[in-house]
């Protein structure tokens, strides 16, 4: 027995110190197809890297160009932020959001970079909102934009804050098939998915922190309650959840790695 009991207790250590120091720094990218017959012909291989919740603090600075490479390394036509780039209860300084301003600034795309607001960063919104426009991000709050690419029949990209006018946003003069959504919280999908949405992409959830194998992530926090983990589909309409870069309280990740999305177009 208490051979066993030391055994357990080793285990439990080594766990802890993976999750700790090992799991946390484990920069992943996870790529998915967008298959949709609604696609324009011209969007075909087109791809999107979608980073999330970096809930940035100046002790994790040094993870920054790590991130900046990851990115640029997959050469995205689009980059889409899902919001929480700040993280409640810090104490930011005026070098801090200047780093921010540097780091998404030398985020390249081919085409347009986009973001949308998280619950934390309508803490610092002001902010927020400059360093997303000295970063040459397109902030879509509670609006949306044609997207044309080597033809006329563009794309629908639209960005909720919350869900109170999808179906205002989803007008256009312009004719359109194909529709984009991006929201922090994966929640609202349960609304979303009722609407003409193809696809969408949020974050918030950080995967539940610890992943159990076979069931998910384990810790759930409001507006990821019902949808947690990386894909769901509903009334044909498809979500992705990233699991984001950064950590809600606890420096900690299990079987869980920080990552970035990649999706790629095909018809």
């Amino acid at each position: 027995m208490k051979k066993f009991l030391i055994t357990l207790i080793i285990i439990i250590i080594c766990i802890f110190l993976y999750g700790r120091y090992i799991e946390i720094n484990n920069l992943k990218v996870n790529y998915y197809n967008l298959p949709s017959n609604n696609i324009p012909t011209s969007f075909k291989d087109l791809k999107i890297v979608q980073f999330s919740d970096l809930l940035y603090e100046p002790s994790n600075e040094k993870n920054l160009n790590k991130l900046v490479k990851k990115i640029n390394n997959e050469n995205a036509d689009i980059i889409i932020f899902s919001g929480d780039l700040l993280k409640n209860g810090v104490k930011y300084q005026d070098k801090d959001y200047n780093k921010l301003k540097d780091t998404l600034k030398k985020m390249n795309a081919n085409l347009y970079k986009y973001a949308v607001i998280g619950e934390n960063d309508q803490k610092y919104l002001e902010e927020y909102k400059d360093i997303l426009y000295e970063g040459n991000f397109n902030l879509l709050d509670n609006n949306s934009t044609l997207l044309f690419y080597k033809d006329e029949i563009p794309i629908k990209i639209i960005g909720l804050t919350d869900t109170s006018n999808i179906e205002n946003l989803l007008e256009s003069e312009l004719e359109y098939k194909y529709t984009l959504a991006i929201t922090h919280k994966p929640d609202n999908f349960e609304k979303i998915s009722n609407y003409n949405i193809d696809a969408t992409l949020s974050g918030h959830s950080l995967g539940g922190i610890i992943n159990i194998p076979l069931y998910g992530g384990l810790i759930k926090k409001e507006g990821a309650q019902k949808y947690i983990n990386n894909h769901y589909k509903l009334n044909k309409s498809e979500l992705f959840i990233s699991n984001g870069l950064g950590y809600h309280k606890f420096n900690f990740r299990l079987f869980n790695s920080p990552s970035i999305n990649v999706y790629k177009f095909t018809n």
